[in-house]
């Protein structure tokens, strides 16, 4: 008798003890500490308004909170809408997914057995192409974004629709990952035209109406008529550099791949739905589905190893809207999302079922801050002390290793000169790309060369030792009101090579002919008489 109240007390105590280890998995109160101290001072995570949410299965968790810069009047409470860019995505394909099952279609099903219009560069890319190869970013053809970031007052879907044909190959198909946002929203339109319904009817059905999330808009322009957005800032030699208020705006144009606004409280009941289903509707879509290797792709995830740091973390494949990999070993699928202003962080785990979200406004060192709060939240999850602390959360990725944040005050401008020579006039004229269309470059007096694309103005500066080599900071609307901060995101980059105009569209790596109009011409007349000149052959 003895011996079994001894074993009674003992499984007692050690089961109060495994209790208090439960519960104190997840320290909201420490988690609170190091967002207060981190947001205490702008230079530290350069941030004016941060909203975190974590839920989790076991124990039952809720947790959000909303913080923003109170000196600079920024709003921040818990009906606050965050921009959640990219982590769209995540919800176009379920919808895609639910459109494609009421059709008896699959992901593997080629798109122009059921949609014979559509057309990618090559006949054999346009016959094999599927929603997994859209939607896994494997159809190997640029990107165009500016395209539409530029802020063109019409996006028109059926003239993209068309226009894919001409975009670059820039792989072999399927051979390589390269992000894609026009492909998420051409296949959105497909989904659309099987549904007979819009995008956004098809979000609000399946997945706002459903989960109750009543505070989420699937645009910005809805979120906007709430007057309670975060305003976008872009730090600048230590101070707030306020956005253009339409900068957002923009990216409703191709909503379907980022223009959804939401709160720390709608995204866990999104995220809670998530990890209690991921045995039944999402393991197929998100879990289970084979996977792409991204390589060194730049902007999912910073790459953590334990050669350097305290922990390892290492996203490496993609798969249907997520990134896949692991952190300190267990498997987690996650995804980030920019718009001009905000920067989200999504993280889900199937094993410990649980999901987190974070979502800030700033620049690249606010971007960054979602994935450190991300690994100090799963250090907790995992009963380990939190290796990002309030003091190395402003100076990552010191003390380990040496930041490697580029000069953003002059990027290589010490190369280029203002010429207002009239020797520059000749390159004149108006340019056109069958995808972005018509770019006008004139020559003004006191100027020089300016170029005008859509809302994009910007004064070409001539690089010293070229003849034909130039570069501007572009005027775009996703610039600080105070258009005299040089950013080396918005360099736009321009040759002109045989009457024609070369150039990058701010996007790097990128080389984009645009045909003069002289040239245009001229082959037109040239189609004209070779009837007349093959006629009159010997």
């Amino acid at each position: 008798m003895w011996n079994f109240a001894k074993v009674v007390c003992s499984l007692a105590f050690l089961l109060s003890h495994l209790t208090i280890f439960v519960e104190s998995v997840f320290d909201s109160d420490r988690l609170t500490a190091l967002l207060n101290d981190a947001m205490s001072e702008f230079s530290c995570i350069e941030t004016a308004a941060i909203t975190v949410g974590v839920v989790m299965e076991n124990p039952k968790i809720d947790f959000k909170i909303v913080l923003g810069d109170r000196e600079k009047d920024v709003p921040a409470n818990s009906d606050t809408l965050f921009g959640i860019g990219s982590t769209t995505k995540a919800m176009t394909a379920i919808i895609a997914n639910k459109v494609l099952k009421a059709n008896n279609l699959t992901w593997d099903t080629p798109i122009v057995q059921f949609y014979e219009s559509f057309k990618l560069p090559g006949d054999d890319r346009t016959k094999r192409v599927t929603f997994k190869d859209l939607y896994a970013h494997e159809t190997c053809v640029s990107r165009s974004d500016f395209w539409w970031a530029s802020g063109p007052e019409k996006f028109d879907i059926e003239a993209m629709m068309s226009n894919l044909q001409f975009l670059e190959s820039k792989c072999e198909f399927r051979s390589k990952f390269l992000y894609n946002n026009l492909m998420y929203v051409a296949g959105s339109h497909i989904i659309e035209t099987l549904a007979n319904k819009t995008w956004d009817e098809l979000i609000k059905e399946h997945i706002l109406d459903p989960l109750e999330m009543t505070a989420t808009k699937t645009s910005f322009k809805a979120a906007l008529e709430t007057r309670n957005v975060p305003r976008g800032f872009e730090p600048f030699e230590g101070e707030f550099h306020p956005l253009q208020v339409e900068a957002d705006g923009i990216i409703d144009l191709v909503g379907q791949a980022g223009s959804i606004h939401s709160t720390a409280g709608d995204m866990n009941k999104y995220l809670r739905h998530i990890i209690e289903n991921n045995g039944s509707l999402y393991a197929d879509l998100f879990w289970d589905q084979e996977t792409v290797d991204i390589g060194r792709y730049f902007g999912v995830t910073e790459k953590i190893t334990r050669k350097t740091f305290p922990a390892q973390s290492e996203m490496s494949d993609y798969t249907i809207s997520w990134v896949k990999g692991a952190y300190d070993g267990e498997e987690v699928i996650a995804h980030g999302g920019d718009t001009f202003t905000t920067h989200t962080f999504i993280t889900l785990s199937r094993a410990r079922e649980y999901g987190i979200f974070s979502s800030s406004t700033g620049g690249l060192k606010a971007r960054a801050v979602n994935q450190l709060i991300t690994w100090f939240i799963q250090d907790m999850i995992m009963d380990k002390t939190p290796w990002i602390t309030a003091e190395n959360i402003c100076t990552f990725p010191a003390p380990w290793r040496n930041a490697t944040t580029p000069d953003r005050s002059d990027p290589d401008w010490g190369d280029y000169e203002t010429d207002t020579s009239p020797k520059l006039k000749p390159w004149a004229g108006t340019y056109s790309n069958k995808i972005f269309g018509d770019v006008a470059v004139s020559f003004v007096e006191d100027e020089g060369l300016v170029l005008k694309y859509q809302r994009v103005y910007c004064t070409l500066k001539r690089k010293k030792d070229s003849e034909n080599e130039f570069r501007c900071h572009a005027n775009a609307p996703s610039l600080p009101e105070n258009q005299s901060l040089v950013q080396d995101a918005r360099i736009l980059n321009a040759r002109f090579k045989d009457g024609n105009l070369h150039s990058d569209m701010m996007e790097r790596n990128e080389d984009y002919l645009f045909s003069s109009g002289n040239t245009s011409k001229l082959y037109s007349f040239y189609l004209l008489i070779l009837p007349f000149l093959l006629a009159n052959l010997p």
